[in-house]
């Protein structure tokens, strides 16, 4: 019937296996004879299903990845993983070491973290969590490790180096704090401006490697993991997977070479196999999992759609000199994928409306902090696992008088009492450089005389957005081979692929906020004279000539 189909379709695709008793399929006597191209199109039917929204499940793979024969497939397990449906991904599986991690409060806490923030107060739907977005991350991380054992038996991927990947795809984010990035980049750097936070470095990579470890020993996941079988989890594996999370763009030289100089770890547990550290985190080239699944997910949510194709990306990759490298077709894909990345913080991340409320939000949490002490809780995975956004309602409801001031901002956004966009102005590309930081003080001193415009009045947000890479095409730190059935890869110059890609991978602008309303004209004309002064263009967005909707929606 149609499970005896399946079964005898998809052993057809992998290595051989041990012939049982009422096994009639012909077994493959040498594998290393079967070239990448036969095996990338025979496998191409299922890994497609996998990535379109009728998914079929994935059985497993063994050691040396050979399908296991339907008895042994149907045969239950002692312990047992999950199915999941996902709106993006479609039907997957939980293996029992990754459902163990996600049963605990640690990983749980994920779905007290809104994946984007703030930004539902612009987009109604954005409301996923990055309890989604690791499940995602999680399974195709899954995939494309899985491609690469099955189509180059050669590169001796383990079923357990499998299993490390995509469970260090499930665990990247553990570390994110309240309102994800706004925690790192505003509320943080706003406590240290005011003296109420030390000066360690605090990112939340590193507090993923420390909320994994402390959920593995809090929760006794050495005794809950299947640490019978050969592939199973153990404390000793953590390394490798906080290995996997946290290695960085700046492990890196220019040409792609790890040094490990900014981790401090020059060695790494899976470091015989690099192309490994490019799936979940890839700091050679930011090309991977971690970015095509929030591309996806956050576009999915605010109907914004991105113009790549996550499945030929996968699928028209091969591992080459410890490097994934794509096929030369896909370069447009890369770029495209890149393209979105960008379109996605013009039009989602960065939205002025939305990062009002960031700004409110951040008001509230600096003024809550005497309250709340967040220099004492977020240092330590034991303590830090306590906040998530949840911190606005306790903000909201509480009657502590130290709470007054942030009770008073989140009344004001309750009531949609939002703070003011004045503008914005673009820095010219030949000034990106040795363009400095602009601060609320740079702008009111531009201000006209006898001006009410004070400091406190003023937020200036230094948007950036680029390519992933700052100034640099990331495309070019890629490597491309001609053929499925190619050994050798390189980069390719942006003259070999069209005259008409991007010049420029970097966008720099000056954004101006004010928290009262009737200041909007002075910031606006403080900015006008300050683009001037320093040669910028002239402002644009909302402006004194914009007239204010009144309760009706009428202008």
């Amino acid at each position: 019937g149609l499970i005896t189909h399946l079964g005898m379709a998809s052993r057809s695709l992998f290595e051989p296996h041990d012939a049982e008793e009422g096994d009639e399929l012909e077994e493959v006597d040498d594998m290393a004879e079967i070239n990448f191209s036969q095996l990338a199109n025979q496998r191409s039917d299922v890994f497609a299903a996998h990535t379109r929204d009728r998914p079929m499940i994935s059985i497993g793979t063994e050691e040396t990845a050979v399908l296991p024969s339907l008895p042994e497939a149907l045969t239950p397990s002692p312990r047992h993983g999950k199915l999941v449906s996902d709106a993006v991904h479609g039907l997957f599986r939980l293996d029992p070491d990754a459902l163990a991690i996600c049963d605990t409060p640690e990983f749980q806490r994920l779905r007290e973290l809104k994946q984007l923030g703030l930004s539902h107060y612009v987009y109604p739907c954005a409301s996923h969590s990055r309890f989604e977005h690791s499940l995602g991350t999680y399974v195709l991380a899954d995939r494309w490790v899985t491609h690469f054992q099955v189509c180059q038996p050669s590169l001796g991927i383990s079923r357990k180096e499998c299993k490390l990947v995509a469970i260090a795809g499930l665990c990247h984010d553990l570390g994110h704090g309240p309102f994800s990035h706004l925690w790192d980049n505003e509320v943080l750097p706003r406590l240290r401006e005011v003296g109420r936070l030390d000066s360690r470095e605090w990112t939340h990579e590193k507090m993923s490697c420390q909320m994994l470890e402390h959920l593995w020993e809090e929760n006794g996941l050495e005794e809950k993991t299947d640490t019978d079988s050969r592939d199973g989890i153990v404390g000793t594996d953590i390394t490798a997977i906080q290995e996997l999370i946290s290695i960085d763009k700046k492990d890196y030289d220019d040409a792609g070479r790890y040094h490990g100089l900014h981790s401090k770890r020059p060695q790494l547990k899976l470091g015989g196999k690099m192309f490994l550290y490019e799936i979940v985190a890839n700091g050679r080239n930011s090309v991977d999992i971690d970015k095509i699944d929030y591309l996806m997910r956050d576009g999915r949510a605010c109907d914004v759609q991105h113009n790549f194709d996550p499945s030929r990306l996968l699928q028209l990759s091969k591992v080459i000199n410890d490097r994934i490298c794509f096929k030369m077709s896909e370069v447009y894909n890369l770029y495209n994928l890149f393209n979105t990345r960008a379109n996605h913080h013009q039009v989602i991340y960065t939205h002025a409306k939305a990062k009002a409320v960031e700004f409110m939000v951040t008001d509230a949490l600096v003024a809550a902090d005497r309250h709340f002490k967040f220099n004492e809780l977020i240092w330590e995975a034991s303590t830090f696992k306590t906040l998530d956004d949840t911190l606005l309602k306790r903000i909201e409801w509480s009657i502590d008088a130290d709470l007054a001031d942030a009770r008073a901002i989140v009344r004001r956004l309750r009531n949609r009492d939002l703070y003011k966009f004045a503008g914005e102005v673009s820095v010219p590309e030949h000034m990106h450089a040795s363009w400095s930081r602009v601060s609320a003080q740079d702008i009111v001193d531009r201000a006209p005389r006898g001006s009410a415009l004070h400091v406190k009045d003023v937020i200036v947000d230094n948007k950036e957005i680029n390519y992933s890479m700052k100034s640099r095409d990331p495309v070019q730190a890629v490597d491309f081979f001609d053929n499925l059935d190619s050994t050798t890869a390189q980069p390719l110059g942006t003259d070999k692929v069209s005259s008409i890609l991007p010049r420029v991978f970097q966008d720099k602008k000056v954004r101006v906020f004010v928290r009262d309303p009737a200041k909007v004209r002075a910031a606006n004309a403080a900015l006008t004279e300050f683009a001037k002064s320093r040669h910028c263009t002239s402002p644009i967005g909302n402006t004194p000539l914009k007239r204010a909707r009144d309760d009706r929606g009428s202008q």
